[in-house]
């Protein structure tokens, strides 16, 4: 589908900046003020593989940042290869680890990360994921510093206008929601919600 990339952005930063907030970490987004606005492709499958690296990310990390970059590469003048890149200041990955990231089932260092929730299928998910979409993860771990996970993906290009500041945008948008304000109530209503 047509896609706005400061909607996928935003959505990826309000999904994770909580969780971010409540360890006292400082997530940083650094995008390309460059990136075109609209571009054609899977924004629901990109956002599921952005949203598990990014929330892996955060909770590996005990202190430091984690850092989410998106950069592109024009190809031709009707697509660009996105570039993305999610680094943090975590436990990291032992070289012999590195297997077990993308095994269903199979969480590293079992032990050390027992008060971790998860069971283990997230990055085989992702892994299966991006090859459907005809590229891969690549991974990059110093143990005991942290990892940098990032993968390319090929989207077309509908709109090039250029993105912009997105951390001020992001800033001027959080400043500008007004307050919450009541418009109805429905006392005797009944919800149901469903996951």
């Amino acid at each position: 589908v047509e896609y706005a990339l400061s909607s996928l952005l935003n959505d990826l930063v309000n999904m994770i900046q909580k969780r971010a907030t409540d360890k006292k970490l400082q997530f940083i987004v650094d995008a390309d003020p460059d990136l075109p606005t609209i571009l054609f492709g899977d924004e629901i499958r990109i956002k599921q593989i952005v949203t598990n690296v990014l929330t892996n990310a955060v909770k590996y990390t005990e202190k430091g940042s984690v850092t989410f970059r998106i950069g592109y590469e024009a190809d031709g003048s009707d697509s660009v290869f996105l570039d993305f890149t999610v680094i943090d200041t975590g436990i990291g990955i032992k070289p012999e680890d590195m297997a077990k990231l993308f095994s269903e089932f199979e969480r590293i260092e079992e032990k050390r990360n027992r008060s971790i929730e998860g069971t283990g299928l997230g990055m085989n998910i992702t892994k299966r994921l991006l090859e459907m979409m005809g590229t891969s993860l690549k991974v990059e771990s110093v143990y005991g510093k942290g990892s940098a996970f990032s993968f390319r993906l090929r989207q077309g290009v509908i709109k090039w206008d250029a993105l912009g500041d997105y951390e001020a945008a992001h800033r001027a948008s959080l400043l500008s929601m007004k307050k919450y304000k009541e418009r109805f109530t429905a006392p005797d209503a009944r919800v149901l919600v469903v996951d």
